[in-house]
C-alpha cells in the first residue's frame, strides 16, 4: 500500500516537473522573439559579446549604421574575443574605420562564458563610469546574458540589440533539430544562471 502511493507521488512529481519545464522552455522561446532591439540614430556605449557565429562582425556592422559624428565619442566593449585577437585581427577580417578601432574599441580576452563577460563588463563600466550601454549578441543568447548582465549591473540602463542568426529561425524551432536543441541547450543554461543568481541572493 504504501509503496503504491509513493510510486503514485513519484509519477505526480515527475509529470509536474516535466509540465514546468516544458511550459518554461516554451515561454523561453517566445521570450527569444520578444527581444526589443534597441533602435537610435546616435550611437552609445556598446558592448558586443562573442561566441556566436559572425557576432563581431554582425555587432560592428550596427555600430556602422549610428550617427559618425557621435561614434567616436562613444566606447566599444568586444567580449570575450580569446587570446591573441587583437585589434589589428579586427582590421584585417571586417570592413570598419581603423581609427575608430584605435580610439574607442577594447577587446576583452579573459572572458571565457556569459558569467565572466559580465564580470569583465562591469570592469569596464567602472574604468570608464559608464551608466547605460547597449548589449548586442544573439538573440538565443540574450535572455541569459541580459539575466547575468543585470545581475551585475543592476543600477545600469542596459539597452539590447538581438542578432538574428541567419542558420536558425527561431519561429520555426520544432521544424529543425539543430534550432530546437540550441533553444534547449539555451534554455537549460539560463535555469542554471537563474537559480545560481537565486542562491546567490539568499
Amino acid at each position: 500500500m504504501l509503496r503504491s502511493i509513493f510510486k503514485t507521488i513519484c509519477i505526480v512529481l515527475i509529470s509536474s516537473i516535466l509540465t514546468y519545464f516544458l511550459i518554461g522552455l516554451i515561454e523561453y522561446k517566445d521570450k527569444i522573439l520578444s527581444n526589443i532591439t534597441y533602435i537610435s540614430e546616435k550611437n552609445l556605449n556598446i558592448v558586443i559579446l562573442t561566441g556566436g557565429t559572425n557576432r563581431i562582425k554582425d555587432g560592428l556592422k550596427i555600430v556602422n549604421k549610428f550617427e559618425k559624428s557621435s561614434t567616436f565619442n562613444s566606447k566599444i566593449l568586444v567580449s570575450g574575443t580569446g587570446k591573441g585577437f587583437t585589434k589589428m585581427s579586427l582590421a584585417k577580417n571586417i570592413d570598419f574605420d581603423f581609427n575608430l578601432i584605435e580610439c574607442c574599441i577594447e577587446l576583452d580576452s579573459i572572458s571565457t562564458n556569459t558569467y565572466s563577460n559580465a564580470f569583465e563588463t562591469l570592469k569596464w563600466v567602472k574604468k570608464y563610469n559608464i551608466s547605460e550601454f547597449i548589449l548586442i549578441t544573439s538573440n538565443y543568447h540574450m535572455p541569459r546574458a541580459f539575466l547575468e548582465f543585470k545581475y551585475r549591473m543592476p543600477n545600469l540602463k542596459i539597452l539590447t540589440y538581438p542578432i538574428t542568426p541567419k542558420k536558425h529561425n527561431i519561429n520555426n524551432w520544432l521544424g529543425s533539430f539543430q534550432t530546437f536543441s540550441l533553444v534547449f541547450s539555451e534554455y537549460c543554461k539560463f535555469l542554471v544562471a537563474n537559480l545560481r543568481i537565486i542562491f546567490q541572493k539568499m
